[in-house]
């Protein structure tokens, strides 16, 4: 049977959960609020099959067909704005859905929990777009997609590169009516600190959330704003220099234990495409970037790149140099970021306080980080946020988790 020997060992993807014959194995949190497999002695049959569904116990080495890289945007003006970055996934969702298939992506269910959601239509599409910084709950979403395969259904699943590995690992081979969609990461929050930080919102806000953006594009592209909105009307907007979820991310205070020594780097992976930022846009093509966000891909499989080829329509793409991408804006393509030496003394505290407290503890938030944040719009109005950048750039690590 599966045994969690060592925190660093478990992603968390439940393959193991969904290969259990006996329905024996649950994923409950620890006390950092992370899920990890949890066996029922009494139903286990030691028949072995949650170690072979294991993508890190059975690791295999990935030859890609042929990984290409491009630049892409999606070319519908509003959905390139909700998007991370270019709005990569949307491209190929709508493709998906177009052929009466059905898209798997994180979303939110109605207490604001990250969830792995289902979509057959567009409008169900929207809240699946951009980054969510949360290890999203699976459930039981592989055992669904098993079944919608044997039936002829396509699908995409789009997720961490840990998640579709674990459904590779579950389903044992890649059927061709499957796409598989990362992105390259840096790393996941747990869901219990999702949830002290909404608790911790609602109650400054008086008011509960009704929407989330983790990388709103605000003050464009290269100035990414938690965007969140509440019942009662109002927004908040706050950078990872103010905000303390946002903070605790950037800074590698909060991520999974296992994405310390990720087992799923590399520029060959087993999805069919990968998707990341594009934020060095002009270095790479000696184009003006207008700050409205790209994506740079890796198209690994003939199944993803004869998709790409569909949607040309819908999308402004250019073949770009995979190395040149993985330099200028891909360093989590292959690297584990490293966790902030004070990383467990926070999760501690975060089961006691709130998360804003939990964090001033650990990592305060200045004086100079509210006045800089204050003077975002007017930088922003008067374009010289884009100087101000220029002149910070390489300060500071950029997030690289994208859709």
């Amino acid at each position: 049977m599966i045994q969690i020997k060592s925190k660093l060992d478990c992603c968390g993807c439940t393959a193991c959960a969904s290969s259990c014959p006996k329905s024996a194995i649950t994923m409950v949190p620890d006390e950092e609020g992370f899920l990890y497999p949890k066996i029922d002695m009494r139903r286990c049959i030691e028949c072995g099959a949650c170690e072979r569904a294991c993508p890190i116990l059975n690791k295999k080495t990935v030859i890609s067909e042929k990984t290409e890289g491009y630049i892409i945007r999606i070319k519908d003006n509003k959905i390139l704005y909700e998007s991370t970055s270019g709005g990569a996934f949307t491209a190929l969702a709508d493709y998906i859905l177009e052929q009466k298939g059905i898209v798997y992506g994180a979303g939110y269910d109605n207490n604001m929990r990250v969830v792995c959601k289902r979509a057959t239509t567009k409008q169900q599409l929207q809240e699946m777009r951009g980054s969510k910084f949360v290890q999203s709950d699976l459930g039981n979403i592989f055992q669904d997609i098993k079944k919608e395969l044997k039936e002829g259904t396509t699908i995409l699943f789009s997720g961490t590169p840990c998640q579709v590995a674990g459904l590779l690992s579950f389903l044992r081979k890649k059927p061709d009516n499957l796409l598989c969609v990362d992105f390259v990461c840096r790393g996941v929050p747990s869901p219990g600190l999702w949830d002290n930080y909404v608790k911790y919102m609602e109650n400054k806000y008086s008011s509960k959330i009704v929407g989330a953006r983790f990388k709103h594009k605000t003050y464009g592209y290269h100035t990414s704003t938690m965007k969140i909105d509440f019942a009662n009307g109002k927004t908040y907007y706050g950078s990872g220099r103010v905000d303390p979820y946002m903070k605790a991310f950037v800074r590698e205070i909060s991520s999974r234990p296992s994405c310390a020594a990720c087992a799923f780097k590399g520029i060959e992976r087993p999805s069919d495409i990968t998707v990341f930022d594009c934020y060095e846009y002009s270095k790479i093509t000696g184009r003006k970037d207008d700050n409205r966000g790209y994506s740079s891909i890796f198209v690994h499989t003939e199944k993803g790149g004869k998709i790409l080829e569909v949607i040309k329509s819908h999308i402004e793409i250019q073949e770009e140099d995979v190395n040149s991408l993985v330099t200028e804006n891909g360093v989590m393509v292959c690297n584990s970021a490293k966790p902030h030496p004070r990383r467990a003394e926070f999760y501690q505290l975060a089961e006691h306080y709130p998360i804003d407290k939990a964090l001033n503890k650990i990592d305060p938030i200045t004086l100079k980080d509210k006045i800089i944040e204050k003077s975002k719009r007017f930088l922003f109005k008067t374009g010289l946020i884009t100087v101000a950048r220029h002149l910070n750039k390489g300060k500071k690590v950029e997030v690289v988790e994208n859709k």
